[in-house]
């Protein structure tokens, strides 16, 4: 109700405003008057110099003319204006009738057209734009640019990732070579260096990944990703206790978040393997296995959503739900799975939505 007194305050203001200068008096009456007025005073003034001898007739003949031509030439002046009444009366009522006939009719159009009845959506419910709306697109006239540019370190360095994101894999590893040929190394540029490389080789860490990951070290000790993916190697190099220390040493010192989980998942992975005493799922009891798993899967959930992933890492998520019977979480994470791979998704997604579709009613579990 409030908003719409004040849309009927503002209007009315505006037309106020826009019809003061029309709907307002001269001060001085009507000028044809005035003319005429000063006309008639000057004349008997004329009369009385001539009787009093100021004047002779000749003089009192050609003044009178003259004032006779400045009258006519005055009501010529004012009727070529517009003054008269009854155009500048005809003048008002158009204004008048355009300033509150076009305000109807957009307030009739609204309430024909509009939905003025319905409340406002709540800022979470709001649809917000579409993300990367035309990532294809974006991605032509960048690589056009840098056909046209190849030392453009800098638009290298904003393409790599995205290619990485995509799963252009071969794509991301080009392009972060080229970042560090012109623009030198850094910890972080090595470390992604080296996970396009890993993903280049579908998980395995090859020789010229390691000597990524362990250069950024060189530069940065600390740095996680590098450490993380170290530890990784040594697993494959058959050190699987060395990893999983490794890993737990890097998940200690880092804080919460997406990265932390990825590092935790892994830990996880390998304790079940080693068969360490609370660590392995399958010695748990059947309800600690399920919500052992069901972390497990969670926190994979949210690495996905913070970071995004590869094909086989949303297939597994997929996955995770289906066998855990969480149908309307299944059908979500399919939903983003398709949105995150995009052309990608058929492949590696088949098959889902049937067994999404066998899953038993709405509810969350099937036990």
């Amino acid at each position: 109700m409030m908003l719409w007194i004040m849309m009927l305050v503002l209007t009315a203001a505006a037309v106020a405003f826009a019809l003061a200068p029309l709907m307002a008096r001269r001060a001085g009456g009507d000028p044809l008057a005035a003319a005429l007025a000063f006309y008639h005073a000057r004349r008997m003034e004329l009369e009385r110099q001539r009787d009093a001898g100021e004047i002779g007739p000749d003089e009192f003949a050609a003044a009178g003319a003259e004032q006779a031509r400045r009258l006519l030439a005055a009501e010529r002046t004012l009727t070529a204006k517009g003054a008269d009444p009854d155009i500048v009366r005809r003048r008002k009522q158009a204004a008048l009738g355009a300033m509150l006939g076009i305000p109807a009719l957009a307030l009739a159009t609204y309430l024909t057209l509009g939905a003025p009845q319905r409340p406002d959506l709540p800022l979470a419910a709001r649809p917000t734009a579409p993300q990367n709306l035309d990532i294809a697109g974006a991605l032509y006239r960048i690589k056009a640019h840098l056909q046209k540019n190849p030392n453009d370190g800098r638009g290298f360095e904003v393409v790599a990732p995205v290619y990485l994101r995509l799963g252009r894999a071969a794509d991301a590893v080009h392009a972060y070579r080229r970042v560090i040929d012109l623009l030198g190394e850094s910890p972080a540029r090595l470390a992604d260096l080296g996970e396009s490389l890993v993903a280049v080789g579908n998980g395995i860490v090859s020789a010229e990944a390691r000597q990524a990951f362990e250069r950024a070290l060189v530069l940065d000790p600390g740095f996680a990703k590098a450490r993380f993916y170290i530890a990784l190697l040594r697993e494959q190099d058959g050190d699987r206790a060395g990893a999983l220390g490794d890993l737990r040493a890097l998940a200690a010192g880092m804080p919460e978040g997406p990265a932390r989980l990825r590092v935790e998942e892994e830990i996880a992975r390998l304790a079940a393997i080693a068969g360490e005493p609370g660590a392995a799922i399958a010695a748990l009891p059947p309800e600690a296995q399920r919500e052992a798993i069901r972390s497990m899967v969670a926190a994979l959930d949210q690495r996905l959503g913070a970071e995004g992933g590869t094909a086989s890492e949303w297939r597994r998520l997929v996955q995770a739900r289906i066998v855990l019977g969480e149908r309307r979480a299944a059908a979500a994470a399919l939903q983003r799975a398709r949105a995150a791979l995009g052309a990608e998704a058929g492949a590696a997604l088949d098959g889902f939505e049937a067994a999404i579709a066998a899953l038993p009613g709405d509810g969350e579990a099937a036990d």
